[in-house]
């Protein structure tokens, strides 16, 4: 079921930086992101594999910013990474 905006808004800025699901959350991003981007800078890895693998770090590095963002706007911010 999908939520309102407004209501994504209210959740994030309603957890505190500490919080285990917000803490585990931003690392299984920031572990994926370093995963894709080592996975992009493999040797034999085709150019077009090598631009999948960038696009999916762009793409979750987009992620964790807005994330962070809806955070940030409100006067919170993530200072445990």
């Amino acid at each position: 079921m999908r939520i309102s905006q407004e209501k994504v808004v209210e959740a994030f800025i309603s957890v505190m930086d500490g919080d285990p699901f917000y803490r585990a959350m931003n690392q299984v991003i920031t572990d994926q992101i370093d995963s894709e981007v080592l996975n992009s800078i493999q040797p034999d890895l085709s150019d077009s594999g090598r631009a999948y693998n960038c696009g999916r770090a762009a793409a979750l590095k987009d992620l964790y910013e807005y994330f962070n963002t809806l955070r940030s706007a409100n006067g919170l911010t993530d200072q445990s990474n």
